[in-house]
């Protein structure tokens, strides 16, 4: 109890701006594996060109995604970079790939917007007139598909499609109008169009350059998280549902509800007092489950969680099916306990190897 106390006073902390969340519960960092394991393991790289519009462009980007990736305070990859003639580690492997410009619209319509044209003093409007404007909206989407290859054997052992999007509102006045009398006072002519853009074309349009790395850039934050390991935040989610008759009628469970938003040791200690007064509640097992799961207790809390599916089957409709929150929770902490096993392999330091003892000659 001691130790749950102490890590659910450091998990508190992570509290602050969660309170607002639909579901209550208790924020934690958790070591989370990305989707690929086998580009997890290619920790040596290097990053070849990427084919398409943006491509040069992309591929500094992606070196430097991958440059950047820091997993529990340390670098996660190494870069082999032989571009400048330096030499380095030979890498595992290559990541290449090719982009695409999905789709590039715009559109377009007038608006009026008011205008100071003279100031009496600072934030003093003087005189103020309408504005006819002519805007612009762009919209743009990409996809980016990159692909690791391995060194030796040349196979692909990662790859994917990710996309992005971007956008933006141009406005141009077209004219200037006197709000009293709604008088056309000057004709401002003001060329627009897309033709004077640093454009990237596709299919016999022009798609804005800077618009289009926009909508790439968002591609990276998804792809540094299916490649690599990563620190996170994550939730150990409470069941608000009490399913048991006797504990609904309890004040004590939306007590330790309300309480668990500003002082999760304090409804932990709810939990237990009323797991140990109603055993066979699935909603009370669940959520001392969360408790754990919140101090890193992982074992614990995986215990709790499948109790409470067992518990809640009773409770379902067909008298089958346990209840969702209940899985859904049992499942991310089973596929999370798995993930770390495999990430105490890859931290795992190299073991030292022994060398066999000399034998000593007769006397």
């Amino acid at each position: 109890m001691k130790a749950m106390k102490k890590s659910l006073i450091a998990s508190s902390l992570a509290l602050t701006g969660a309170a607002a969340c639909t579901t209550p519960g208790i924020n934690y960092e958790a070591r989370l594996m990305p989707a690929s394991i086998a580009a997890a393991e290619t920790r040596t790289v290097q990053v070849d060109r990427f084919r398409g519009p943006a491509g040069r462009w992309y591929a500094r980007q992606f070196e430097a995604m991958i440059t950047n990736t820091v997993f529990d305070g340390e670098q996660w990859f190494t870069l082999a970079d032989f571009s400048y003639g330096v030499p380095g580690e030979t890498p595992a492997g290559t990541y290449t790939g090719h982009v695409d410009i999905d789709g590039y619209d715009w559109s377009e319509y007038h608006r009026t917007t008011s205008k100071c044209i003279e100031w009496d003093g600072l934030f003093d409007c003087e005189t103020r007139v309408d504005v006819e404007e002519l805007c612009v909206e762009e919209r743009v989407s990409v996809s980016a598909h990159p692909r690791l290859v391995d060194a030796d054997t040349g196979e692909v052992v990662f790859s994917g499609s990710y996309g992005g999007a971007s956008s933006r509102e141009t406005c141009y006045e077209t004219g200037v109008y006197d709000g009293e009398f709604n008088k056309k006072l000057k004709k401002k002519r003001r060329r627009h169009g897309l033709a004077g853009y640093n454009s990237i074309g596709f299919a016999g349009l022009d798609a804005p350059a800077d618009l289009v790395r926009d909508a790439l850039f968002e591609t990276l934050g998804p792809i540094r998280r299916d490649i690599a390991p990563r620190n996170a935040t994550v939730r150990a989610t409470f069941v608000t549902e009490p399913l048991d008759p006797v504990v609904r009628a309890d004040p004590r469970f939306e007590q330790a509800l309300d309480i668990s938003k500003k002082d999760p040791f304090t409804s932990c200690a709810m939990w237990t007092g009323m797991a140990e007064e109603y055993p066979e509640a699935p909603a009370v097992i669940h959520n001392l489950g969360a408790c754990a799961e919140a101090t890193s207790d992982f074992q614990t809390a995986q215990g709790h969680y499948a109790k409470a599916v067992e518990l809640s089957v009773k409770y379902s409709a067909d008298g089958v099916t346990a209840g969702g929150d209940f899985l859904k929770a049992l499942r991310k902490l089973s596929n999370q306990r798995a993930d770390l096993e495999v990430l105490e392999e890859l931290t795992a330091p190299w073991a030292p190897v022994e060398e066999p003892a000399e034998s000593q000659p007769d006397s």
